[in-house]
């Protein structure tokens, strides 16, 4: 189960659908507040700053991973620089549309289910 969560949340490999996307987003984002508002009342503010490259990492992680489940290069997320467009495009991309169906060069579809069910194996 520890070996599932780490890849769920640090791998940059595979593809990820939506539900999986926004599930595991929002647990991190409230995990992630959780422990800073805990850090700073304990250690005060400059005792957060260890929190940030460990979310920004998983943060990555998923959107390279929802990203490829659509098809796209990862390198697509450089347009998260882009002020109040880039956002837009990333939140329209990565939360609400559809992956690619089927397989694609990132690898298999994650919604499908093991195939065609007359396959005998």
């Amino acid at each position: 189960m520890l070996e599932k969560l780490g890849r769920l949340l640090f791998s940059f490999s595979g593809r990820m659908p939506r539900s999986t996307f926004w599930w595991t987003a929002l647990l991190t984002a409230i995990a992630f507040v959780a422990l800073l508002v805990l850090l700073e009342k304990l250690f005060g503010r400059p005792a957060s700053l260890v929190l940030y490259p460990p979310f920004f990492w998983v943060m990555a992680a998923l959107a390279t991973r929802r990203l490829r489940d659509r098809g796209r290069h990862p390198a697509w997320l450089l347009l998260l620089l882009v002020p109040i467009v880039g956002p837009l495009w990333a939140l329209a991309e990565l939360g609400l549309r559809r992956g690619t169906p089927g397989e694609n060069r990132y690898g298999q579809d994650p919604l499908d289910l093991g195939g065609d069910y007359l396959t005998v194996k």
